[in-house]
Formats: structure tokens, sequence, C-alpha cells
């Protein structure tokens, strides 16, 4: 008991100690802070800098198109201009068709539904799945169908 009590008090002493030395800080040197302005003249506007005259619509739009048109490097580390993609769609499926010096490199299938498809193309120009995606190729059952 008696020692919560001696730390109540040498907490108390401590926010009291704190306190003081908060309040005895030195005054402000009066040179420092300019003067309150005189309520009675009139303020007198400050000239803004002439503002451009807002664009067209069809300058906005090849902004904007201009913005978000992916940029591509001209060549990668090794010298190579990048792969040209060509993106079709069959049956509801998105066929995205990657192309360097007129060589098939890899074909992506984006199914409707499903998991995505990669396909590498080998030194003989044959197709060979992606060997992160495993040696199963997912079956997909519909278990239970609701309103149909």
């Amino acid at each position: 008991m008696a020692r919560k009590s001696t730390q109540a008090l040498l907490l108390i002493g401590v926010l009291l100690a704190g306190s003081a030395c908060a309040q005895s800080a030195p005054p402000m040197p009066s040179g420092s802070i300019p003067p309150p302005p005189d309520l009675d003249q009139p303020v007198q506007p400050q000239a803004l800098p002439p503002q451009p005259p807002p664009p067209t619509p069809a300058q906005a739009a090849s902004a904007l198109r201009a913005s978000l048109a992916p940029t591509l490097p001209p060549h990668d580390a090794m010298g190579q201009p990048p792969p040209t993609v060509s993106v079709r769609k069959v049956q509801g499926d998105v066929v995205e068709e990657y192309r360097a010096g007129g060589n098939l490199l890899m074909i992506r299938i984006i199914p409707r539904h499903g998991p995505v498809q990669t396909f590498y193309a080998n030194a003989q120009g044959r197709l060979q799945r992606n060997e992160h995606e495993g040696p199963v190729q997912p079956v997909f059952y519909t278990i239970y169908q609701w309103g149909h």
C-alpha cells in the first residue's frame, strides 16, 4: 500500500514539474512578430497571374489518349525489340499471341470461365504448357446451379 502511494506521489511530482517547466518559457522578442494590419484601411486586392485558356475538347481528348497509351521501350536489355501482341476473341475466349521477329513466342488463352492457360513455343516451334501451372490441367464440374 505504501509503495502505491509513493508511486502516486512521484507521478504527481513529475507532472507538476513538467507543467512548471512549460510555463517558464522565455517571452518572444517583440521585434520578430509583425504588427497586426490596420483594420480601418481597405484591403488591396493582389493581381493574379493570367490563366491560360481551357483546352478544347479535341485537345483534352488527344492529351488523354497520349497519357493512356502504353509506352514500350524501343529495345529490351538484350537489344531486341519488344514482342508484338495480337489479341483476338474466339468463342468468348481471349487469345493473345506474342511474336518477336515473326516467330511465335507464347500464347495465352484467357477463357470466359476458368483459369488462364499459357503455352510457350520451344526451339522447334512446338507449343508446351507452362511448367508453373503444374502437370495436371484442372477439371471443372458444375456441382449446383441456382435458378437455371
